[in-house]
């Protein structure tokens, strides 16, 4: 097979692959997201970018890579869910910037 075409066929392969993760992922606006969920989107992107063109090594490890990457965000994702501590780690901590005792009082003065 020519060179070009397996460009052309890795290109279209990793960005099928690249929609069905972000379809698997979610919709979000870029401010709704975490820092984590911010570089798994680049790194992502840097990945199929390295499937589609790098044609000296087997297209099925860049492949794996991307869903290694998909299965410890999923994974982020779902701890972050279901406990407190683990999100307060990877998202950060909330902050409160009014407090709705204090807003009242000043309201009532």
């Amino acid at each position: 097979m020519p060179e070009w075409l397996e460009v052309v066929f890795r290109t279209l392969s990793a960005v099928t692959l690249l929609f069905i993760i972000t379809k698997m992922l979610g919709k979000r606006q870029i401010t709704e997201l975490s820092l984590f969920e911010y570089i798994t989107g680049i790194t992502l992107g840097n990945l199929v970018g390295y499937i589609s063109l790098d044609t000296d090594t087997s297209w099925y490890l860049g492949f794996l890579a991307a869903l290694v990457w998909v299965s410890i965000s999923v994974g982020a994702e779902y701890l972050t869910m279901k406990s407190k501590k683990v999100r307060d780690v990877v998202d950060g901590k909330s902050t409160v910037l009014i407090l709705i005792e204090v807003f009242f009082i000043e309201l009532a003065k």
